[in-house]
């Protein structure tokens, strides 16, 4: 009797010590309290597929998302809090990320809101996606896990801005000459573009009698690249005793492209200036014309020294 009493103690107790060391030997993992608890329904959604940014200078270059995450969390006692993080990423390009957001059981989406900032006078040609990605934790609790991404594409809107320039802008030469200017064109906006070149005061110097034309009035210049461009130019041919005077050439470029497509352009204003100093006698060179100067003056001299003898 005593010997089956002893035997059923110790059973039990082989028992008991069995269920303990099972409890502290397993510790639940966190894929198996999620699968415990089940884990939420989350998706992210940006309102903007695609934005555009303006980077010209003097602009910031920002763009704005917004969107709403949508959660349903599963009905479990334990679970108080659903915390849902984003990161944005856009390529490299600065990106603020939203405050975290705090679900519970009765609330179902969170808007939020981010910016980007592409750098000024980035290419047209450039494009990048952004991806904001999220995290999931519930609270209290470690139980957590990741959301799929949501993307958007941000593009970037042309600008048109150019320059002129020219190594000789002021001419000095003899009435009745020709001459040439070379000017440099240089697109320095994030895109190609189409040139338009005009004369402003044409028709002034065509009623003087001057000529002025150009190479070309329209071409396209690459994105941060230069053409050439040729301005002939043929003063009065008339007589003067003696010139010196300065006329100007007043030229317009503007962006032919921006015009035909309805946005601002750039406008560059850009004068020339030409300085007629000596003698003009049409059909002559002014070496010639000088020496017949000074022969019509030896002549008028010598007649009035006649003239004094008599």
């Amino acid at each position: 009797m005593i010997g089956n009493t002893m035997a059923a103690r110790i059973g039990i107790f082989l028992v008991m010590f069995l269920m303990l060391g099972s409890i502290f030997i397993y510790l639940p993992k966190e894929d198996d309290e999620v699968e415990a608890i089940g884990a939420p329904a989350i998706t992210i959604t940006i309102t903007q597929p695609r934005v555009t940014a303006y980077v010209a200078p003097g602009q910031d270059g920002i763009v704005t998302f917004t969107g709403r995450v949508e959660a349903q969390i599963p009905w479990d006692p334990s679970v108080q809090y659903l915390i849902v993080t984003l990161t944005a990423d856009a390529g490299g390009w600065p990106a603020s990320n939203p405050p975290a957001l705090i679900f519970n059981k009765a609330t179902k989406n969170r808007d939020f809101q981010l910016s980007v900032q592409v750098p000024v006078e980035t290419s047209k040609k450039t494009q990048q996606q952004l991806s904001l990605t999220g995290r999931w934790t519930y609270s209290p609790g470690i139980t957590g896990g990741t959301i799929a991404a949501s993307t958007a594409i941000i593009s970037v809107e042309q600008y048109y801005q150019f320059s002129v320039g020219c190594d000789k802008p002021y001419v000095q030469v003899n009435p009745g000459s020709s001459l040439g200017f070379r000017l440099r064109l240089i697109n320095e906006g994030n895109a190609g573009d189409r040139l338009r070149v005009e004369v402003k005061n044409l028709k002034e110097l065509a009623d003087q009698g001057w000529t002025v034309q150009l190479s070309q009035d329209k071409f396209a210049v690459p994105e941060k690249s230069e053409k050439v461009l040729t301005v002939s130019v043929t003063t009065p041919v008339k007589w003067h005793v003696w010139k010196n005077a300065v006329t100007t050439i007043q030229l317009r470029i503007v962006s032919a492209q921006a015009e035909s497509l309805g946005e601002v352009s750039d406008i560059a204003d850009y004068s020339l200036y030409v300085r007629q100093k000596g003698v003009g006698i049409p059909g002559f060179e002014p070496a010639f014309a000088i020496i017949a100067l000074a022969m019509i003056s030896v002549l008028l001299f010598g007649f009035a020294k006649r003239k004094r003898s008599r």
